[in-house]
């Protein structure tokens, strides 16, 4: 896919949180540690997207994001919005939990624009394949918390999350039980040695997913996708996604940009990261719902969080 440049506020600071949820569910699915030795017949691709979703990214995050999303056109030397891209800016804060660390609470709250100021999004990820992701919305200009649950039959969830080209599904943590792999090949991208992986839902999460297979690209050093294919439940191509600008931050592979362009709606969603707090002290308190609904209680045990990104 051919970068786009969505312009964005360089002053504003941006989420690894929901960075993380992007690629720990979108990108294990599709979306640093060393490959383990493997047997001879080659690198097993169920073990290397294990590798891909245990990646280490820290016990605990707080971050600012924005993200920008404009209809596009095609035109010379890439895409080009043809609207004003509609930016929005959030703070995220995440924590991990459970003996292996592998369960995770975060919440993400708009700040910009003003007149969408507080509308919030709570998860809870469980490394239990037989627990649902819990996820939840507060609509601000409605006074409520909505619980995000899927259709009749177990049909996927439906709707975009802030309006962006992220589905509810795209955040979600996967679980390796519920896809069959298959490595394509072993090419370049961008520069970077990778293994071409194949990811296809099993019969029981077929019902569930939007998505049909993808087909990801791993950097062979950094564990992480670098570009993604998703095809929508009747095999035809959905979604590109591709990251760039990847540097390293305690101990942390983080893409400085991901581009999602859904090539059905013609829509492109980019995320820009400009700086992290990589595990920051945490009160539990602040991954509640009471977070979503209550302004004051929010806003006094973020201050701490907020002075961090100021060191």
């Amino acid at each position: 896919m051919s970068r786009v440049d969505l312009p964005v506020p360089t002053s504003t600071r941006v989420n690894l949180s929901m960075q993380r949820k992007i690629l720990a569910a979108l990108l294990f699915f599709s979306l640093a540690s060393i490959m383990a030795p493997v047997m001879a017949q080659g690198p097993d691709p169920r073990e290397i997207m294990r590798q891909v979703i245990d990646r280490y990214d820290g016990d605990s995050r707080y971050t600012r994001s924005i993200i920008a999303t404009c209809r596009y056109r095609k035109a010379a030397g890439g895409i080009r919005c043809v609207e004003h891209p509609r930016v929005k800016v959030l703070e995220g804060v995440e924590k991990d939990y459970g003996p292996d660390g592998k369960d995770t609470r975060g919440v993400t709250i708009l700040l910009e624009p003003a007149a969408e100021r507080g509308i919030g999004f709570l998860q809870f990820d469980y490394d239990d394949p037989d627990r649902e992701t819990d996820q939840w919305m507060y609509l601000s200009a409605l006074g409520k918390v909505k619980r995000l649950v899927s259709g009749k039959n177990d049909e996927p969830k439906r709707g975009t999350l802030f309006g962006s080209e992220l589905a509810y599904e795209d955040v979600e943590r996967a679980h390796i039980e519920d896809y069959i792999y298959k490595l394509l090949r072993e090419e370049d991208y961008e520069g970077r040695a990778c293994w071409v992986i194949e990811s296809r839902p099993t019969s029981k999460r077929a019902r569930k997913s939007n998505y049909s297979r993808a087909i990801q690209w791993i950097d062979k050093e950094r564990m992480m996708a670098l570009r993604v294919l998703l095809y929508d439940r009747g095999g035809r191509p959905v979604k590109q996604i591709t990251l760039a600008d990847v540097f390293r931050q305690d101990g942390v592979w983080i893409a400085r940009r991901v581009n999602v362009n859904n090539v059905q709606t013609r829509r492109i969603t980019t995320m820009k990261t400009e700086s992290i707090v990589i595990n920051p002290v945490v009160d539990d308190a602040l991954l509640t719902l009471r977070t979503l609904s209550d302004g004051n209680f929010r806003e006094s045990r973020l201050q701490a969080l907020r002075a961090r990104l100021q060191e």
